[in-house]
């Protein structure tokens, strides 16, 4: 064995040994004797891949200086140090390249392929696919892991029709995709929510000889599992397994997660002991994706025993895990059960992050333990954690809904100092809350704020307005409002028409109660028995019971029984009729003037006042007998006793 052999294998063992100063030492006194650059570049690759980048580079310099020179396959390790790892530095990279040129070294497709591989993962996707057109172009080396690199890139990115844009140039230029190309792309199409195209890339794929991996199947069943579109994952799940592909503990976990999510416990048993049997060990994903399962069917105590279990297996359960069970306890209103759990949480050294504050925070804004809730939020900006918009949102409602108007607006305004902006659901808040205590000017005015700001209402929103305007009378607003929900594209529902019925049952309108009730009905509306009552009572009040009768008539046909006590209002409203009725006949005979009635009946319209003709004795006998025989027949609907 010669010497230089010698200083060659003191090398490789030095570097296995991970003693990469003596390995360099090693290579000084190699030099001596005359070292081979296959030497230097195992050397080179070694430090590269044990991420000894500095000691790489001065091996690199010094071959540059003292020999033996670079050649392709050094640059690129070299590069791949740049590009890869935790050190991504592209200025290093694109000066390898104009050096290899200087020098006369001539990238290969290797070299290529590892700088757009730096370019994408430094989000310079962009840039990658510019650089890779410019090597078609001037027909400079590439191979397929240049195309993919670049491909990867833009579906990491989200922008999937332009790795396809790429995918096709792949396939212009002559490269035939890869395994590795084909499964990128079912992977981002699926993640993107395009199912059907990720399917007939998979297709191809098959077409073109080329057996789709478990990670290709995986991408597809992931995908189908995110969409809700469980029947199909199973059945693409059993058909691999009859195939005799051998599902991955990946897999089992992503599916397991999916029928915790969409399935009866009864399947998720089934695969769970699937998964056992085939020795693959449940992880701390799996358990949390059980407890999940449980909890959605509101089995607390059995998912507190899944969590038990983890520790009795060594498994640490991690945020998502505790968050899941707070949310829980939260829901079936423990809320003190969940502090507890809160501080058992702390007690394993998890710490609380955003989510679980959101879960903790909106559990007791919803029993309105509002000092508990300032306490929380407190402790939350004090752990570093910035409160978000949901967070705000939350705690405000909370502050509506406990009647704590002004701590609402107060929080709004330390929202908006701290640069967090409101959404839909926080002015939504905000203006119930002003509508409910009628201060509707108010509640106009951040109206309009939030158009401003670029939010587009929302039927909750638009229904607010609406019927505040209503219980202030002011119907042509509430119909302004009204018309301008339905040319922003949200549909009327069934409480905004009785809103509007209501409002012009109140002010005695009936030709527009009348023309809503029967636009409410041509859109498969179905009114209720508060709709029904507003009207009847209208009715009564302008003296037409012959159209209340109607209408009473309409509701019972429609399977509508009012109750209790719309039952007594409406049956209250029949006796003033029957003896305002009595009473205006009897002071017209006495010849008391019409505007004597108006003055106690003064929200009676002038087209109804004009329509009230003197009648006889015998006529004024016929309609209280008429209102009579109609009172009877509510008492005995209504099941209502007495004298009348």
């Amino acid at each position: 064995m010669t010497l230089l052999q010698v200083h060659a294998t003191a090398i490789r063992v030095f570097v296995e040994l991970s003693m990469f100063e003596d390995a360099l030492l090693t290579y000084i006194e190699a030099k001596k004797v005359g070292v081979e650059l296959q030497l230097c570049n195992f050397l080179l690759k070694c430090l590269v891949e044990r991420n000894q980048i500095m000691s790489a580079r001065s091996l690199f310099d010094d071959m540059n200086t003292s020999g033996p020179s670079p050649n392709v396959y050094s640059y690129s390790v070299l590069m791949s140090a740049y590009t890869h790892g935790d050190r991504l530095c592209l200025e290093e990279a694109f000066e390898l390249l104009c050096e290899m040129e200087m020098k006369g070294v001539k990238p290969n497709a290797v070299t290529y392929g590892t700088y757009l591989y730096g370019l994408c993962r430094t989000r310079h996707v962009s840039s990658a696919w510019n650089f890779l057109q410019m090597l078609c172009q001037r027909g400079y080396p590439r191979n397929s892991y240049c195309y993919n690199a670049v491909i990867h890139g833009f579906c990491h990115e989200d922008q999937v029709h332009k790795a396809m844009e790429v995918f096709d140039g792949m396939k212009k230029g002559g490269f035939i995709p890869d395994a590795h190309s084909y499964s990128i792309l079912v992977d981002g199409l699926c993640k993107q929510g395009d199912l059907l195209a990720g399917y007939d890339v998979l297709v191809e794929m098959v077409r073109n000889g080329i057996a789709p991996t478990l990670v290709s199947y995986t991408s597809l069943l992931h995908g189908l599992c995110r969409a809700g579109k469980v029947e199909l994952a199973f059945d693409l799940f059993r058909r691999l397994k009859e195939q005799g592909v051998k599902h991955d503990h990946i897999v089992y976990s992503i599916f397991l997660a999916c029928c915790c999510q969409h399935l009866d416990l009864e399947v998720v048993y089934d695969l769970w002991n699937n998964m056992v049997h085939h020795n693959f060990i449940p992880d701390a994903y799996d358990y949390t994706s059980l407890i999940y399962a449980f909890c959605r069917h509101s089995y607390l105590k059995e998912a507190l025993g899944v969590f038990e279990l983890m520790f009795e297996k060594g498994i640490s359960p991690n945020i998502v895990t505790c968050t899941i069970l707070v949310d829980s306890f939260s829901k079936e209103g423990m809320i003190n059960e969940a502090l507890l759990f809160l501080d058992k949480v702390r007690h394993l050294g998890i710490v609380p992050n955003l989510c679980m504050y959101r879960v903790i925070i909106n559990g007791l804004c919803k029993v309105n333990k509002c000092d508990d809730v300032w306490a929380f939020f407190a402790d939350m900006i004090k752990r570093g954690c910035v409160p978000d918009t949901f967070i705000y949102s939350i705690i405000i409602d909370g502050c509506v809904k406990a009647l704590k108007l002004q701590e609402a607006f107060r929080l709004f305004h330390k929202m908006l100092d701290e640069g967090t902006k409101p959404n839909i659901f926080t002015y939504t808040s905000l203006i119930n809350g002003l509508c409910h205590n009628d201060r509707l000017s108010e509640a106009v005015t951040l109206f309009k704020h939030m158009i401003w700001e670029g939010l587009t209402p929302d039927r909750i929103l638009y229904t607010s307005l609406i019927a505040c305007y209503c219980k202030r009378s002011n119907m042509k607003a509430a119909l302004e409002i009204f018309r301008e929900m339905e040319k922003g594209g949200l549909s009327a529902d069934a409480f905004v028409y009785t809103c509007l019925i209501g409002g012009f049952s109140k002010v005695l309108a009936m030709d527009g109660a009348q023309w809503l009730m029967e636009e409410m009905i041509n859109k498969g509306l179905t009114p209720t028995v508060v709709t029904y009552t507003d009207i009847i009572v209208g009715y009564f009040k302008t003296g037409d019971e012959k159209k209340a009768h109607m209408m009473y008539n309409s509701m019972l046909q429609a399977g509508i029984t009012p109750d209790d006590k719309l039952s007594i209002l409406i049956y209250t409203e029949i006796l003033l009729s029957v003896f305002y009725t009595t009473w205006f006949h009897a002071n017209l005979r006495k010849g008391t003037s019409r505007n004597g009635f108006r003055v106690t009946w003064t929200s009676v319209d002038e087209h109804i006042k004009d329509d009230l003709d003197l009648q006889s004795t015998a006529q004024e006998e016929e309609v209280a007998d008429s209102a009579q025989n109609f009172l009877q027949h509510i008492r005995a609907s209504f099941h209502l006793v007495g004298d009348t």
